[in-house]
């Protein structure tokens, strides 16, 4: 089953941070399109059968919907709605979510806010196949070392096997660390391409990940986006998993 994260940046982060795909992509509406247009043929054209999604607007969300009827896009709002401390491109719906998108069937397995943070959770999805898949946005420093361990609970709440994917706001050994010799963290290949580049152009962080418990990951690679976020998407195949 090949499986796609991708942090899409929600338009008021990233005119609050000045973030350089903003000034790139100067009209949301147009922006928007190429979002939904790039996550699309990733389910159409490429065999995708899971997009995890986070930093997700009102308006990515009801674009999504819109032009993929035949599928489930499944959402988790969070209570906090992302407040614009400066003039910026129009929204209709500032509100951001947590999206899964997978074959029609699936159904939510669990959706929660993370204590403490009420703009970071996980939303995981039960797929017709049986596999959980669970799209995560993690704190960075001490707030994401206590939702790890909640992620390390989801890990063992399913009898299935269970993907997670997300942007975790640490790099691989953090993670690896955090989980434990059960749960696969996917490494990418040692010339990719980083998944939150610097703004420069040139260096970053890899701090976008899929991790996996009672099955593998393959073909882990970075793909291009355009420019569009402020985050690179990362896919793989889960395989070697039986329910």
């Amino acid at each position: 089953m090949k499986v796609l994260t991708w942090n899409v940046l929600h338009r008021v982060h990233a005119e609050n941070h000045g973030e350089p795909a903003i000034h790139r992509w100067r009209d949301e509406l147009e922006r928007v399109r190429r979002v939904v247009d790039l996550v699309s043929k990733a389910l159409r054209v490429d065999g995708f059968e899971a997009v995890l999604l986070q930093e997700v607007s009102g308006d990515v969300l009801e674009s999504l919907r819109g032009h993929l009827p035949m599928w489930a896009v499944l959402n988790h709002p969070y209570p906090r709605v992302p407040r614009q401390k400066r003039p910026g491109a129009p929204m209709r719906d500032l509100r951001e979510h947590l999206v899964v998108i997978a074959p029609e069937g699936s159904t939510v397995f669990r959706a929660r806010t993370f204590e403490g943070d009420p703009g970071k959770g996980v939303l995981a999805v039960t797929v017709p196949s049986g596999l959980v898949v669970a799209s995560t946005h993690v704190s960075w420093g001490p707030k994401g070392e206590a939702q790890l361990a909640a992620l390390r609970e989801l890990f063992h709440a399913s009898s299935a096997p269970v993907c997670i994917g997300g942007d975790f706001n640490a790099e691989r050994e953090v993670l690896v660390r955090a989980f434990g010799a059960d749960v696969v963290v996917g490494a990418l290949p040692p010339d990719s391409p980083r998944t939150r580049p610097a703004e420069g152009g040139t260096g970053g962080a890899d701090i976008d990940h899929l991790l996996v418990h009672g099955a593998e990951l393959s073909d882990l690679r970075v793909l291009d986006h355009h420019g569009l976020s402020d985050h690179r998407p990362v896919a793989a195949a889960v395989v070697k998993w039986t329910l």
